[in-house]
């Protein structure tokens, strides 16, 4: 699983470093919908600017093999799944393939902690 989150950690990177360049490229799926956190009143160009930043500082934590780049990988998780599910009525294919994407992530970054969450 190992050489999964490294994969992971460069995907990471790389949508975080499209995100970041001022070029007329489309979205890159776990980000299709990242637009609908402007909705949170005060909060949301502040978050708007961090979720590039915790997923670029994310995947340097998962290709360092880190704990902290878990930790900062399933904060960003938590705020893209929930601009993803307020996009389902906006965007419902868009939103659809973020969750699946968020989800196929968290699973591989936090498969060797599945086993603890789990009852026994």
């Amino acid at each position: 699983m190992e050489q999964y989150r490294h994969i992971v950690g460069w995907g990471a990177i790389a949508v975080a470093a499209i995100t970041f360049l001022p070029l007329p490229l489309p979205a890159l799926p776990p980000m299709l919908t990242a637009s609908m956190v402007m909705l949170v009143p005060g909060l949301g160009p502040v978050l708007m600017m961090l979720m590039p930043m915790l997923l670029f500082a994310a995947g340097i934590g998962l290709l360092k093999g880190w704990d902290g780049g878990r930790k900062l990988f399933v904060v960003w998780a938590v705020i893209a799944g929930l601009a993803a599910v307020a996009g389902l009525d906006y965007l419902p294919i868009a939103a659809m393939v973020d969750l699946t994407v968020i989800g196929a992530s968290l699973a591989v970054v936090l498969w060797g902690d599945w086993q603890r969450l789990l009852p026994r």
